[in-house]
């Protein structure tokens, strides 16, 4: 038997009614913040920076400041004079190996190679009897048997090497340009051969020197001429 309890009904209740959210209007939009900076302030910020940098590049003589190059030295120890003669006499007599490259010492001066390779000079011992023909020197039991000169050849500036012209013994010692062949007398740099000497080109540069009581040889002062071009005096 199916009884039923009193007051209970049958009826499905209604599904409940979705009532959407009211649309938002333009007035209840979130408000935007305004941008940190104007565009106007911003240019006139970045034009105050430009006058800063520069001010900043402007040096105290009022010049525009160029790159920054070391100075430079104002001397530098090149070698000794003993050790430089030993190189000497231990090929002289030899003529496979009396070569001036074999008594030179190459060096920077005034300024070092990560300036400008162009910086670039050699000392080199005389053979004797060839003595140093600068007048400065004649005096100098050390240095009338030495020359230094910078190795850029003033004709496109490849770099120069010590050798020689011809026989060994006959003291043509050179400084020859392995590019074009030119050609420098060793004693005082003059072009003799080449396009240096076609053209009529300045001798090289040559470095100052000075010895001191323990015959340590330096480049003094600043370079007579300039690489690449030459001696004017």
């Amino acid at each position: 038997m199916d009884d039923k309890k009193p007051g209970a009904s049958t009826t499905t209740p209604p599904p409940p009614t979705f009532t959407p959210p009211p649309a938002s209007t333009p007035d209840s939009a979130v408000p935007i913040k305004n941008p940190l900076i104007s565009r106007r302030r911003f240019l006139q910020g970045a034009v105050a920076a430009s006058v800063v940098l520069a001010a900043a590049s402007v040096g105290a003589s009022g010049q525009i400041l160029g790159p920054l190059i070391p100075s430079s030295s104002t001397s530098e120890e090149i070698i000794d004079w003993t050790t430089l003669d030993n190189r000497y006499k231990d090929v002289k007599g030899k003529p496979g190996e009396f070569q001036p490259i074999n008594y030179s010492e190459f060096f920077y001066y005034p300024y070092d190679s990560s300036v400008s390779p162009y910086y670039k000079n050699v000392i080199a011992r005389l053979p004797d009897p060839i003595v140093n023909p600068n007048p400065a020197y004649s005096s100098d039991p050390i240095l009338k048997h030495v020359v230094a000169f910078n190795v850029t050849c003033v004709h496109l500036r490849c770099l120069v090497n010590p050798g020689y012209a011809g026989n060994p013994g006959s003291g043509e010692f050179r400084l020859q340009c392995p590019c074009h062949g030119s050609q420098y007398r060793l004693t005082d740099g003059v072009p003799v051969a080449g396009p240096a000497y076609d053209l009529g080109l300045n001798p090289l540069p040559e470095v100052q020197l000075s010895v001191d009581a323990n015959g340590k040889i330096s480049a003094v002062g600043t370079l007579i001429g300039e690489p690449g071009i030459g001696r004017t005096q």
